[in-house]
């Protein structure tokens, strides 16, 4: 049975090609939530025999993974220390008009969005910010779509900013046995998110006016306002800059920098034990090994080997065309199934076409990091995109008019940028 070939794949490859429309559909148009849609994935292609089970829950085994779950003990710290409303208030300071504070908002966003999850920094922010534009005489949602966009561009800055940058990360490693350096994507990603702060501030007339729902902001605000450095607030922002610093220079491996990191703020007491667990998101984790348990799937099937075929055939051999082709494809698919899921689908196509042309994987890698990631013209694309959507009261089309024309530019830059700090060859 499962020799069976219909359309040049066999009958895995449809099994997995259905179980991936059916992750997309679910999330597309059920409440589902997303760790509990990719949970049933890998119970089907473990079921049907697409993925053995230890196939299945491969990603549980994987550095990225632990990286992950260990960046949970660094954040408990920041958290609890009061290190992220320290930050918070110092970076944003007052604006002074709608410029401002989209600088002011947006590169801070961007900042913190690097290291912690770009879904925590907007829940971080948005009460915030809804608070700030009363002050400024303008409504929130002049404010919140920048706010979803600025913490999806950040978390591109470094490899543990984002989970995709994380699975992209290490598909590389596996498969060439050299560790990408934690900050190799941010030649590339500052320049995404500098241009994407230039296209937010000319084009911020298209910025709806929406009615926003009530928030609890002000306790956030008043909170923000009287932030106070302690010690351990010092303390915490030291350690983190510490793991970010010993990774960067491969003094340590990053899971190696997040075990000590975990451990000195448990030591410390910049949080407690029972602190660091509670901070563990394990909802980000099933995303997580799900989606890598897909990518083996399009892997093992030959899906991967039947679209890079029809992209070679569009686009022949020509290194270049086959990248902006992928890239381009990335884009598009990741504004309607999460960037997780995107990056485990494209990355191993990516990497067996750098490989079938006989070019560095790298800057295929790179660059398709930040297609995944290029989703801006839905309130559904990311996170990010829907906690602003929600808390700023938008109509689903309010995203496409900037998210369309960001999208764009953000593409471009992102491949020319890729070609020339890590060049093909």
């Amino acid at each position: 049975m499962h020799d069976i070939i219909f359309w040049g794949l066999g009958l895995d490859a449809w099994i997995t090609v259905a179980t991936l429309v059916g992750v997309f559909m679910t999330l597309l148009f059920t409440d589902t939530k997303a760790h509990v849609a990719f949970f049933c994935a890998i119970a089907v292609l473990s079921v049907t025999g697409v993925l053995t089970i230890e196939e299945a829950f491969v990603g549980f085994d994987t550095s990225s993974i632990i990286t992950v779950g260990l960046l949970f003990l660094v954040i408990a710290g920041l958290r609890h220390t009061g290190a992220l409303e320290w930050m918070v208030s110092h970076l944003m300071g007052q604006p002074k008009n709608h410029s401002h504070a989209i600088i002011r908002m947006m590169l801070p966003v961007g900042f913190l969005s690097s290291f912690m999850s770009n879904t925590g920094t907007t829940a971080l922010f948005q009460d915030v910010i809804k608070k700030w534009a009363e002050k400024l005489g303008m409504a929130p949602s002049k404010l919140l779509i920048p706010l979803g966009y600025a913490a999806s561009l950040g978390g591109l800055l470094t490899l543990i900013g984002t989970p995709p940058n994380l699975i992209i990360a290490g598909i590389y490693a596996k498969e060439t046995g050299n560790t990408m350096n934690t900050f190799a994507p941010f030649p590339v990603a500052i320049c995404c998110l500098l241009a994407s702060v230039a296209i937010v501030i000319l084009l911020r007339k298209w910025l709806p006016e929406r009615v926003a729902p009530a928030s609890q902001a002000d306790d956030q605000t008043d909170n923000l306002a009287n932030a106070k450095a302690s010690g351990k607030t010092y303390l915490s922002i030291g350690i983190m800059i510490s793991v970010l610093l010993l990774s960067a220079l491969n003094v340590l491996s990053l899971p190696v920098c997040c075990i000590l990191a975990g451990i000195i703020m448990v030591l410390t007491k910049c949080c407690t034990s029972d602190q660091a667990v509670k901070e563990i998101d394990w909802t980000i984790l099933i995303v997580f090994v799900g989606s890598v348990s897909i990518g083996a799937a399009i892997h093992k099937t030959g899906i991967d080997e039947v679209i890079l075929d029809g992209i070679f055939a569009c686009c022949g051999k020509d290194p270049l065309m086959v990248l902006i082709m992928l890239c381009v494809t990335a884009s598009i698919t990741t504004e309607f199934i999460s960037d997780t899921a995107c990056a485990a689908m494209f990355c191993p196509i990516a990497w067996h076409a750098s490989q079938s042309l006989g070019v560095d994987s790298l800057p295929f890698m790179i660059a398709l990091m930040m297609a995944v990631s290029n989703n801006y013209a839905t309130p559904i694309a990311t996170p990010p995109n829907t906690l602003v959507f929600a808390s700023g009261g938008y109509k689903f089309a309010d995203f496409a008019r900037l998210g369309i024309i960001l999208k764009v530019v953000n593409l471009i830059i992102a491949i020319s940028m890729a070609m020339l700090f890590y060049p093909l060859k």
